[in-house]
């Protein structure tokens, strides 16, 4: 049973790769990309590991720490994603209401579920997680023992959070009334996000780069040898594997024990809970769709304000009558619309604390990675850039989240717009200028915050901003182009279509952009920014100044395509 259960969602995704030419060209489309991404990781990770092993005396302990915290994030985004995923697959899913009339054993459902969650919050992990780890490896010439064991540890450290994930979930959706499961879940996720912002503040990674904040070589090394925490599994598998990658030791084997017992010790319980309780809380849950919550009172609220008229019709009408004929902009009412659209979906406007939470969190700790800038592994150009990568980065990450569903929650209603008297283009164009507004607002307060905390001098802050306006413009339309391409009509749901293989193809795509504009605007940027703090000592080359204006076109040229093959793909499914 459990593989049939499988099975139809793996022929609806095969289903789904083969039902129309674009399709088809998915699975190459993503290789190709996936692979140049993991190749660029793997590089980058491997100058990280050969620069930290080149700080004597310390520098394979500083590996080795960094690799502790490496799996340490892994485990923290794990759980916040996990606690998603696993109620949206065990409760809100729109199969489980065909599922529940069918005589399917609990334990059968419990497990296809588990396996679904669990595939689709770890893919990441193995995808671009790997190249890292394999970039340890080859820096420090393991031995091929070292890749396979790797590999094994994997799938028993991806497990426990999602077991941890559907435990949890069942215990909020069976104690909590229906109408605080929603809430209860949003809380549990920024939850687990403060926790990872904690423990990883606890290690305090910065002074690995700053030795003189140490009293004593032996307190360096005490802090370098010393365990995160013995309860951690991100611990056990750094028990596992740092043997084998120095070939010093023996592998813990009581971490191995604990790292293979753990997680299937959690299934068992969580099937085992799931048995008698999981009707119960699967009935609540879909109450709580319909209940009186924080979230769903703020969301009445929001949709009140945008319905109701301030006036009576008679008012209104008079009011229109007495002012002078003029033309409706489409592009103005596009916008005002999607702004409404936006207001009225809570898991939507829900999610803007977690953006919040990611700024507060990032600008609290850039200002300790002002320490780095005066060791060998950055320097001052090596922040700069840094800064500018990761406010890029997040750009990125915030366009997907919000700009690219944008089409794709049309749904059923797309036939309107099909119907309206515009086009393709502009309707895509009017998507691309309603979004890019708040995300353009949070990347400029990024930049110039961080900025400002580790005093840049006023050209590089000017060019930064330029620069991530210039980003935030092209890959907002970018994410509209894409999500033209890739669009899901049929799912009403905008985390799972941000989650989507259309998004994958996006975030790639943006990184590339990101990574391509940092580059070409890099000898320019470095001219006119030291050249301010200590004087223009020789001429800038034309080539440098074309790379600059290439380096701020370029976002704008890709968002422009990516929007006119966006139509184009919208105009065959005419």
């Amino acid at each position: 049973m459990i593989a049939r259960l499988l099975g139809v969602k793996f022929l609806t995704l095969k289903g789904s790769l083969r039902s129309t030419e674009e399709s088809r060209h998915r699975v190459p489309a993503f290789t190709v990309l996936s692979a140049i991404f993991w190749v660029m990781l793997y590089r980058s990770s491997y100058v990280v590991v050969t620069e930290a092993l080149q700080i004597q005396p310390i520098g394979e302990l500083l590996v080795q720490k960094l690799l502790s915290i490496t799996f340490l994030v892994f485990l923290g985004l794990l759980m916040f994603s996990n606690i998603v995923t696993v109620f949206s697959t065990f409760y809100l899913a729109d199969e489980l209401e065909f599922l529940m009339t069918k005589p399917i054993p609990k334990d059968s459902l419990f497990a296809a579920r588990f396996i679904e969650a669990l595939t689709q919050s770890s893919w990441v992990v193995f995808l671009f997680g790997a190249p890292i780890f394999f970039a340890a490896g080859a820096g420090i010439n393991a031995p091929v023992e070292y890749y396979f064991v790797l590999i094994a540890i994997l799938v028993p450290f991806v497990m426990i959070p999602t077991a941890i994930a559907s435990i949890v979930a069942l215990f909020i959706t069976n104690i909590l009334a229906a109408n605080r499961t929603r809430d209860a879940m949003l809380f549990m996720g920024v939850a687990a996000f403060a926790i990872l912002f904690v423990v990883i503040r606890s290690v305090r990674p910065e002074r690995l780069l700053n030795p003189e904040s140490f009293e004593s070589i032996g307190e360096m090394l005490r802090l370098l040898s010393a365990p995160t925490s013995v309860w951690l599994p991100s611990d056990w598998c750094m028990d596992i594997v740092v043997p084998l990658l120095y070939q010093r030791s023996s592998i813990d084997e009581f971490s191995l024990a604990l790292l293979i017992t753990t997680p299937l010790a959690l299934y068992f319980i969580a099937a085992w809970l799931h048995r008698p309780l999981y009707h119960r809380g699967f009935s609540k849950a879909q109450e709580g769709r319909h209940g009186q919550s924080l979230i769903t009172l703020m969301r009445d609220w929001a949709m009140q304000r945008t319905t109701t008229a301030r006036q009576s019709l008679d008012d209104r009408l008079a009011k229109l009558a007495a002012q002078p004929e003029r033309r409706v902009s489409t592009m103005r009412e596009l916008v005002r619309k999607d702004q409404r659209i936006f207001l009225r979906d809570a898991s939507q406007w829900s999610q803007i604390l977690i953006v919040l939470a990611i700024m507060v969190i990032y600008l609290v700790n850039y200002k300790y990675f002002e320490i780095a800038a005066d060791e060998r592994l950055l320097g001052d150009v090596g922040l700069y850039f840094f800064n500018l990568a990761a406010c890029g980065f997040v750009v990125v990450a915030l366009n997907g989240r919000f700009v690219f569903p944008t089409v794709s929650i049309e749904g059923r209603s797309f036939w309107l717009v099909l119907q309206a008297p515009i086009s393709l283009e502009r309707f895509l164009v009017g998507k691309w200028l309603g979004g890019v507004m708040p995300v353009l607002i949070v990347g400029q307060l990024l930049i110039l915050i961080s900025n400002l905390l580790v005093l840049q001098n006023p050209v590089f802050v000017g060019l930064a901003s330029l620069i991530v306006l210039m980003i935030t413009f092209g890959v907002s339309g970018l994410a509209v182009g894409v999500g033209a391409i890739y669009p899901q009509f049929h799912n009403p749901n905008a985390a799972k279509i941000a989650s989507s293989f259309g998004a994958v193809i996006y975030m790639i795509l943006g990184m590339f952009v990101v990574l391509a504009v940092l580059t070409f605007s890099f000898r320019f940027t470095m001219y006119f920014g030291e050249g301010y703090a200590e004087g223009f000592k020789n001429h800038l080359g034309i080539r440098s100044y074309l790379a600059f204006l290439f380096a701020l076109l370029t976002p704008l040229i890709v968002g422009w395509i990516a929007i006119k093959l966006g139509a184009a793909s919208l105009r065959k499914r005419m």
